[in-house]
Protein backbone atom coordinates (compact mmCIF):
# COMPACT_ATOMS: atom_id res chain seq x y z
CA UNK A 1 0.00 0.00 0.00
CA UNK A 2 2.64 2.24 1.01
CA UNK A 3 3.85 2.23 -2.75
CA UNK A 4 1.10 3.31 -3.77
CA UNK A 5 1.29 6.13 -2.05
CA UNK A 6 4.77 6.81 -2.99
CA UNK A 7 3.56 5.94 -6.75
CA UNK A 8 0.82 8.54 -6.23
CA UNK A 9 3.07 11.69 -5.00
CA UNK A 10 5.54 10.92 -7.67
CA UNK A 11 3.32 11.33 -10.40
CA UNK A 12 1.55 14.72 -8.69
CA UNK A 13 4.88 16.21 -8.85
CA UNK A 14 5.93 15.25 -12.19
CA UNK A 15 2.28 16.81 -13.51
CA UNK A 16 2.82 19.68 -10.99
CA UNK A 17 6.66 20.00 -12.59
CA UNK A 18 5.59 19.90 -16.04
CA UNK A 19 2.68 22.34 -15.39
CA UNK A 20 4.76 24.97 -13.79
CA UNK A 21 8.11 24.48 -16.29
CA UNK A 22 6.87 26.19 -19.01
CA UNK A 23 5.54 29.20 -17.37
CA UNK A 24 8.49 29.59 -15.77
CA UNK A 25 10.62 29.45 -18.70
CA UNK A 26 7.98 31.83 -20.31
CA UNK A 27 8.93 34.21 -17.39
CA UNK A 28 12.91 33.81 -17.85
CA UNK A 29 11.75 34.47 -21.65
CA UNK A 30 10.28 37.50 -21.30
CA UNK A 31 13.02 38.55 -18.81
CA UNK A 32 15.64 37.69 -21.38
CA UNK A 33 13.72 39.97 -23.86
CA UNK A 34 12.82 42.91 -21.57
CA UNK A 35 16.91 43.07 -20.55
CA UNK A 36 18.37 42.21 -24.40
CA UNK A 37 20.16 39.63 -22.84
CA UNK A 38 21.30 37.38 -25.87
CA UNK A 39 23.25 34.82 -24.19
CA UNK A 40 19.64 33.76 -22.05
CA UNK A 41 17.57 34.42 -25.77
CA UNK A 42 19.99 32.12 -27.47
CA UNK A 43 18.96 29.03 -24.83
CA UNK A 44 15.03 30.23 -24.94
CA UNK A 45 14.64 31.08 -28.77
CA UNK A 46 14.66 28.73 -32.14
CA UNK A 47 15.56 31.50 -34.25
CA UNK A 48 15.42 29.87 -37.60
CA UNK A 49 11.56 28.18 -36.77
CA UNK A 50 10.26 31.69 -35.11
CA UNK A 51 11.96 33.81 -38.14
CA UNK A 52 9.79 30.90 -41.04
CA UNK A 53 6.53 31.04 -38.34
CA UNK A 54 6.41 35.51 -39.22
CA UNK A 55 7.65 35.35 -43.05
CA UNK A 56 4.96 32.56 -43.18
CA UNK A 57 2.10 35.19 -41.70
CA UNK A 58 3.78 38.34 -43.12
CA UNK A 59 3.61 36.93 -46.41
CA UNK A 60 -0.06 35.82 -46.04
CA UNK A 61 -1.23 39.14 -45.13
CA UNK A 62 0.55 40.73 -47.84
CA UNK A 63 -1.65 38.63 -50.41
CA UNK A 64 -4.60 39.36 -48.85
CA UNK A 65 -3.84 42.90 -48.97
CA UNK A 66 -6.09 44.91 -51.07
CA UNK A 67 -3.36 47.44 -52.20
CA UNK A 68 -1.42 45.49 -54.95
CA UNK A 69 0.91 48.80 -55.95
CA UNK A 70 3.57 48.14 -53.65
CA UNK A 71 6.33 46.08 -54.20
CA UNK A 72 5.58 42.39 -53.60
CA UNK A 73 6.87 40.91 -50.52
CA UNK A 74 7.95 37.86 -51.77
CA UNK A 75 10.24 39.51 -54.15
CA UNK A 76 12.33 40.40 -50.90
CA UNK A 77 11.79 36.75 -48.95
CA UNK A 78 15.00 35.57 -49.37
CA UNK A 79 16.73 39.03 -49.58
CA UNK A 80 17.92 42.38 -47.59
CA UNK A 81 14.87 43.25 -46.82
CA UNK A 82 13.54 40.76 -44.59
CA UNK A 83 17.15 40.48 -43.21
CA UNK A 84 16.61 43.93 -41.79
CA UNK A 85 13.15 43.49 -40.71
CA UNK A 86 13.77 40.12 -38.80
CA UNK A 87 17.46 41.10 -37.88
CA UNK A 88 17.55 39.93 -34.14
CA UNK A 89 17.42 43.50 -32.74
CA UNK A 90 14.47 44.05 -34.27
CA UNK A 91 13.12 40.55 -33.32
CA UNK A 92 13.61 42.02 -30.01
CA UNK A 93 11.91 45.21 -30.59
CA UNK A 94 8.90 43.02 -31.74
CA UNK A 95 8.77 40.85 -28.87
CA UNK A 96 9.63 43.15 -26.20
CA UNK A 97 7.48 46.78 -27.80
CA UNK A 98 5.36 44.92 -30.06
CA UNK A 99 7.21 46.99 -33.58
CA UNK A 100 9.82 46.75 -35.47
CA UNK A 101 9.52 50.56 -36.40
CA UNK A 102 11.40 53.36 -35.04
CA UNK A 103 7.86 56.01 -34.79
CA UNK A 104 6.94 56.14 -31.50
CA UNK A 105 3.47 57.06 -31.77
CA UNK A 106 3.44 53.69 -33.90
CA UNK A 107 4.95 51.76 -30.90
CA UNK A 108 2.74 53.20 -28.43
CA UNK A 109 -0.55 51.96 -30.46
CA UNK A 110 0.65 47.99 -30.84
CA UNK A 111 0.71 45.31 -27.95
CA UNK A 112 3.59 43.23 -27.40
CA UNK A 113 4.16 39.74 -26.29
CA UNK A 114 6.59 40.24 -23.81
CA UNK A 115 6.05 43.45 -22.39
CA UNK A 116 5.95 43.63 -18.97
CA UNK A 117 2.16 43.87 -18.09
CA UNK A 118 1.44 41.29 -20.30
CA UNK A 119 2.69 38.47 -18.08
CA UNK A 120 1.63 39.38 -14.38
CA UNK A 121 -0.07 36.63 -12.62
CA UNK A 122 0.62 32.83 -13.59
CA UNK A 123 -2.10 32.38 -12.60
CA UNK A 124 -3.68 33.77 -15.67
CA UNK A 125 -0.94 32.89 -17.74
CA UNK A 126 -1.97 29.07 -16.65
CA UNK A 127 -5.88 29.74 -17.74
CA UNK A 128 -4.73 30.96 -20.93
CA UNK A 129 -2.59 27.54 -21.98
CA UNK A 130 -2.95 24.68 -23.82
CA UNK A 131 -0.33 22.15 -23.16
CA UNK A 132 -0.26 19.37 -26.01
CA UNK A 133 2.85 16.89 -25.26
CA UNK A 134 5.72 18.41 -26.00
CA UNK A 135 4.23 21.52 -27.34
CA UNK A 136 2.51 24.70 -24.47
CA UNK A 137 0.75 27.32 -25.90
CA UNK A 138 -0.21 30.79 -24.17
CA UNK A 139 -2.33 33.54 -25.31
CA UNK A 140 -1.49 37.03 -24.12
CA UNK A 141 -2.18 39.59 -23.34
CA UNK A 142 -4.90 38.13 -21.72
CA UNK A 143 -6.54 41.32 -20.78
CA UNK A 144 -6.98 42.52 -24.65
CA UNK A 145 -9.80 41.31 -27.12
CA UNK A 146 -8.96 38.22 -28.91
CA UNK A 147 -7.87 40.03 -32.22
CA UNK A 148 -5.14 41.79 -30.00
CA UNK A 149 -3.64 38.84 -28.40
CA UNK A 150 -0.50 36.69 -29.40
CA UNK A 151 -0.66 33.37 -29.21
CA UNK A 152 3.13 31.71 -27.98
CA UNK A 153 4.26 28.57 -28.48
CA UNK A 154 7.19 27.17 -26.67
CA UNK A 155 8.33 23.48 -27.48
CA UNK A 156 10.32 21.13 -25.20
CA UNK A 157 13.53 20.55 -27.55
CA UNK A 158 16.53 19.09 -25.60
CA UNK A 159 15.01 19.09 -21.83
CA UNK A 160 14.23 23.04 -22.78
CA UNK A 161 11.39 24.93 -23.60
CA UNK A 162 11.85 27.38 -26.65
CA UNK A 163 9.74 29.69 -28.24
CA UNK A 164 9.05 28.33 -31.35
CA UNK A 165 6.37 30.63 -32.95
CA UNK A 166 4.38 33.59 -31.98
CA UNK A 167 1.33 33.84 -34.34
CA UNK A 168 0.25 37.61 -34.85
CA UNK A 169 -2.45 39.67 -34.46
CA UNK A 170 -3.66 41.27 -37.34
CA UNK A 171 -2.51 44.62 -36.89
CA UNK A 172 1.26 43.75 -36.31
CA UNK A 173 0.76 41.76 -39.08
CA UNK A 174 -0.15 45.11 -41.43
CA UNK A 175 1.95 46.84 -39.51
CA UNK A 176 5.25 44.19 -40.67
CA UNK A 177 3.74 44.39 -44.25
CA UNK A 178 3.85 48.15 -44.10
CA UNK A 179 7.33 48.39 -42.97
CA UNK A 180 8.90 45.40 -45.38
CA UNK A 181 6.95 47.76 -48.30
CA UNK A 182 8.67 50.91 -46.63
CA UNK A 183 12.21 48.91 -46.51
CA UNK A 184 11.85 47.54 -50.45
CA UNK A 185 11.09 51.53 -51.10
CA UNK A 186 14.03 52.31 -49.49
CA UNK A 187 16.05 49.43 -51.28
CA UNK A 188 14.77 50.55 -54.62
CA UNK A 189 15.69 54.13 -53.93
CA UNK A 190 19.03 53.43 -52.72
CA UNK A 191 21.89 53.61 -55.24
CA UNK A 192 23.70 49.81 -55.64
Amino acid sequence: MRWIVVIILALIVLLTVYTVWPIYDLYRLASAVETRNPASLRELVDFPSLRASLIKQILDTDRKRADKSVVRSESLATGIGWAKILHPDRLLDLLGKGSVSTDPVLRSSLTAPFAPNNLDSAWQIWLNSDYSGRTFYVTVPVDRPSDQRFRIRLRLVHWDWKLLALDLPESTKMHLVQELARVAADLSKSPN
